[in-house]
């Protein structure tokens, strides 16, 4: 469905609000020029960061880690927050049945491919668990060509297993990506 200029600048209008109302509230503040927009970038992500840790009921300490994770590596934010509530519901601390940890249940063992000397018990600090969290996915999704839902699904089952999976000529019925990407309402491409 093709969408129409006038509907596209509209969309493109309230995506940026936050920013715009940022922007004006750090200027009657009486911060200019180049401050006045990094003052309103830090304001609309805090907003941003906010309504994570609302919407999921965590702390913003927590929220602040993810979302500043997600931007330094390039992952849309909505996603890895949809990827951490579907992994481990936001518990650092949990343990999965193969031998997964921490926020992303991300396996010791692959977690050395990233960083040789670390530990299970260092999987459960937030800021190590998504920083090598995140490396594990993007290498999944540059494998499957930046295909996201492969990406995702590589993440979750294993790459081996998908890849037998799309031997055999099928695409894994279950719906972890998709549930997945449904929290990013569009901004996942």
């Amino acid at each position: 469905m093709k969408m129409h200029r006038n509907m596209w600048v509209l969309a493109l209008g309230v995506a940026l609000l936050p920013l715009a109302l940022a922007r004006a509230t750090a200027e009657s503040r009486g911060v200019r020029g180049e401050d006045s927009m990094l003052a309103a970038e830090t304001e609309a992500a805090d907003s941003t960061v906010g309504g994570f840790a609302a919407h999921y009921g965590i702390s913003q300490s927590l929220a602040r880690t993810i979302y500043d994770h997600a931007i330094e590596r390039g992952v849309e934010p909505a996603l890895l927050f949809g990827l951490i509530a579907m992994e481990s519901s936001f518990n650092p601390r949990a343990r999965g049945t193969g031998g997964a940890v921490g926020l992303m249940q991300i396996k010791p063992s692959t977690a050395r491919i990233y960083d040789r000397r670390v530990t299970a018990e260092q999987l459960m600090r937030p800021e190590v668990n998504v920083r090598l969290g995140i490396r594990h996915l993007l290498r999944e999704v540059e494998y499957f060509g930046n295909n996201w839902t492969l990406g995702l699904l590589a993440y979750n089952m294993g790459r081996t297993a998908l890849k037998r999976a799309l031997a055999r000529g099928h695409l894994p019925r279950n719906s972890y990506a998709i549930r997945i990407l449904a929290h990013c309402e569009g901004a996942c491409s």
